[in-house]
């Protein structure tokens, strides 16, 4: 580990830490970037705060001595039930991100879903992590899908991913008015940023310029994608007129482990499940898209039902190991990370990342024993008690 690492990573106790220390090394625009949700922020708030409708009833005087954390999901063994959300634009927040968080999960035995809004090919990441999943923003072109289906196949990925809760971009706030914006254009905001966060701008954004000259969304599209500064790259992500026939046409070409992630009404999931999907991921994607839906983990209970023999994922909100097990004793096979694993990965590379794994695995192995169990598969629901709604999303005080 670097001595710059030891010296940005020696008051990291929590993942909570992360947001708060990266703050000082990331220009505001992307920090807001990463760190913002949609609309007023009404669900991000109460991605966190609904946490706390759910507390703990530990068994007591129970031998914990032998504790097991590890899962099986579509087929792999994993050594957590946590693994990397697919976060587009990493690489904006350190140099080759996407390869340090490949590396880094292939290292943990995580699993780890690469964003197509990347900026390294997806070739190079399979080869990185031969596990990795790919997550897909899909257009209603069937000729493009078809493209980019046979691209990931041909590559090699045993899991395709697919963003369902995109038809149009959304509006978030904070960034735009910090001077973030796609394409890059340069403001005055986002270039006082820049000068006044000088590590970033040489060794994130200069390193990466020198690198790859016009850097592009590579993954979008069968042959690559636009450039960041290039007006073509609003036009890529998803479509209005995406819909079910193009997840039953993708089931049909597609040969390997199928997940649709943003899912949180019972009747998709059961639709879902009638395609023939694999898993999938329970998420208002961070709170990025629309305000004021309810958070994932209170969608688990109807959910869990209705998937049936599908995995069932979940994310956004989760900030420690007991947000985890909760989530598991809901009803989820497993939790997908982002904004902590992303903040990590700016303050310190792979040293950031590790300590975060060994935060968040410390305090799942700790907690399970504190609940009086030694596994993840004797969690049951009767271990935590629903105190109901009482506006927690109000009472939160944490933007995180």
């Amino acid at each position: 580990m670097s001595i710059t690492a030891k010296r940005r990573l020696k008051d990291i106790y929590q993942l909570t830490d992360f947001e708060k220390a990266v703050k000082r090394y990331l220009p505001k625009a992307v920090y807001e970037y990463v760190r913002n949700g949609a609309g007023s922020e009404i669900t991000l708030r109460r991605n966190r705060a609904v946490f706390q409708r759910y507390l703990w009833r530990p068994y007591r005087l129970r031998d914990v001595s032998s504790l097991n954390t590890k899962i099986t999901l579509l087929g792999e063994t994993y050594d957590q039930p946590f693994g990397f959300a697919p976060t587009g634009g990493a690489a904006m927040t350190r140099y080759d991100a996407d390869r340090i968080e490949a590396s880094t999960a292939r290292r943990h035995n995580l699993f780890y879903a690469l964003s197509a809004n990347s900026l390294t090919p997806l070739e190079e990441i399979i080869r990185i992590n031969p596990k990795a999943w790919f997550a897909a923003y899909l257009p209603s072109d069937m000729g493009i899908i078809d493209g980019m289906i046979d691209r990931v196949q041909e590559a090699g990925y045993p899991v395709l991913l697919i963003t369902c809760d995109v038809p149009v971009p959304a509006q978030r706030i904070a960034e735009t008015r910090a001077g973030y914006s796609m394409p890059i254009r340069p403001n005055l905001r986002a270039t006082l940023g820049g000068m006044a966060h000088p590590g970033w701008t040489f060794g994130t954004l200069g390193r990466t310029i020198l690198r790859d000259r016009n850097p592009k969304i590579v993954n979008i599209r069968p042959q690559g994608g636009p450039g960041l500064f290039s007006n073509e790259i609003a036009a890529v992500g998803g479509s209005p007129h995406f819909t079910w026939d193009h997840i039953r046409h993708i089931r049909s070409r597609w040969k390997g482990k199928l997940v649709l992630k943003g899912l949180l009404r019972p009747e998709d999931i059961a639709e879902a499940a009638r395609i023939g999907a694999d898993a999938v991921g329970i998420s208002d994607h961070g709170a990025r898209l629309l305000d004021s839906t309810i958070a994932p983990l209170e969608a688990l209970g109807d959910i869990r039902q209705a998937a049936g023999d599908m995995a069932v994922i979940v994310d956004s909100g989760f900030r420690c190991g007991g947000d985890v097990l909760k989530a598991l004793t809901l009803g989820a096979d497993a939790v997908m990370l982002g904004r902590p694993f992303l903040q990590a990965c700016a303050l310190a590379g792979s040293a950031g990342l590790d300590k975060a794994i060994s935060i968040l695995s410390t305090e799942i192995s700790r907690d399970l024993a504190l609940l009086g169990v030694t596994g993840l598969e004797a969690l049951k629901e009767d271990l935590l008690k629903d105190l109901g709604d009482v506006r927690f999303a109000e009472q939160a005080t944490e933007k995180t």
